[in-house]
């Protein structure tokens, strides 16, 4: 589907602007992920954007996530409404929590995981809801163990902060949080200490609002340490083997 054709009935929708719209769905066409993941959909609209790339490319799907309460913000049309107005709803897979969405990333790499390691599943990640720093710090580590080596990750709203934001700066949960939490820019953060210093990460691109970060081709999936189950006992026992304590 071409871009004028999915923005036009979505333009209306608040959150991404037409330009940032037109990135990313330019960006799909150029690089051609077989398998997305998005991460914070509101009212699906880059979600429209993204699956109809795809289906002007004829290939690939994407899996959108958030909560459930989203369904119903504000009176708008939600993402099932919006993927129906397009035509696109066989595009997308909407996953719904009533917990997180790092909840359902734990279940997408339990179903990924043989023998100790955890198979990447996607090529794009798009970052695009908490902004807070204990949901996408875990987020960020989840996400690179799904992510394909190099497959890509763009985070939104790299400026965000509390005290920017227009609907959470009046959040009554955020009146007793700390001065620095509040004016933390706190996904500029997670790109800056966690993601840019991230041995398997190649490349990292801020512009605008937007940060992008690349996961290096030749990063490989390393078999984890085997686990030992041990009674308290034998446990000791262990440990004074290993720290040559005997």
């Amino acid at each position: 589907m071409k871009f004028k054709d999915v923005y036009a009935p979505l333009k209306d929708l608040p959150c991404t602007e037409e330009s940032q719209c037109r990135v990313l769905y330019d960006w799909i066409l150029k690089m051609r992920p077989a398998e997305c993941l998005e991460l914070g959909f509101l009212y699906g609209k880059t979600s429209c954007v993204i699956a109809a790339a795809l289906d002007e490319i004829g290939a690939g799907h994407l899996t959108s996530m958030d909560l459930t309460l989203v369904l119903d913000h504000q009176g708008n049309p939600n993402i099932h409404d919006n993927l129906a107005k397009v035509g696109l709803a066989d595009r997308v897979t909407p996953v719904l929590s009533t917990v997180s969405y790092t909840w359902e990333l734990k279940k997408v790499i339990e179903a990924q995981s043989h023998g100790n390691v955890c198979e990447p599943k996607y090529d794009f990640v798009f970052m695009d809801g908490a902004h807070f720093w204990e949901t996408d710090a875990c987020t960020f580590f989840l996400v690179m163990k799904l992510l394909k080596p190099g497959g890509w990750i763009l985070f939104d709203d790299y400026m965000w902060s509390v005290d920017t934001s227009d609907w959470w700066h009046k959040a009554p949960e955020m009146q007793d949080k700390p001065k620095d939490f509040r004016a933390e820019r706190q996904v500029e953060r997670i790109v800056t200490l966690l993601v840019s210093q991230h041995p398997d990460i190649e490349t990292v691109l801020v512009r605008d609002n937007w940060a992008w970060a690349k996961k290096r081709d030749d990063a490989q999936t390393k078999k984890t340490p085997t686990v030992f189950h041990l009674t308290k006992t034998i446990a000791m026992d262990w440990l004074r083997q290993k720290l040559h304590l005997n």
